[in-house]
């Protein structure tokens, strides 16, 4: 399987048919590319231009995540930005099978 694809079996589900042997149900789950975020695992990225003015004096912009919710993203006027650098906003990523207060 390639990257971003998932496989979910349902043992002996097919053709459920007295006197026959069951076959399995297969289905692979492949991710589409997004037009804003870019994923690596369960952790998300998306890329922000920023002008000189708001990496050393800091800024602040609202950011609509794939369900729907906005964030609001800061950083304090005191933390320089460098080029090539990023900020982790903890617990915003991708869901986690079995972890229901993760994302």
């Amino acid at each position: 399987m390639q990257y971003g694809q998932k496989k979910i079996k349902f043992r002996r589900k097919a053709d459920e048919v007295p006197g026959t042997v069951t076959g399995d149900i297969v289905f692979v789950e492949t991710q589409k590319d997004h037009p804003k975020f870019k994923r690596k695992g369960d952790d998300l990225f998306v890329e922000h231009k920023l002008s000189l003015t708001e990496a050393l004096c800091g800024f602040q912009f609202a950011l609509t995540h794939l369900d729907g919710r906005h964030l609001l993203i800061m950083i304090n006027p005191r933390e320089v930005i460098k080029p090539d650098s990023f900020k982790a906003v903890y617990d915003e990523g991708m869901p986690i099978y079995g972890r229901s207060f993760m994302k």
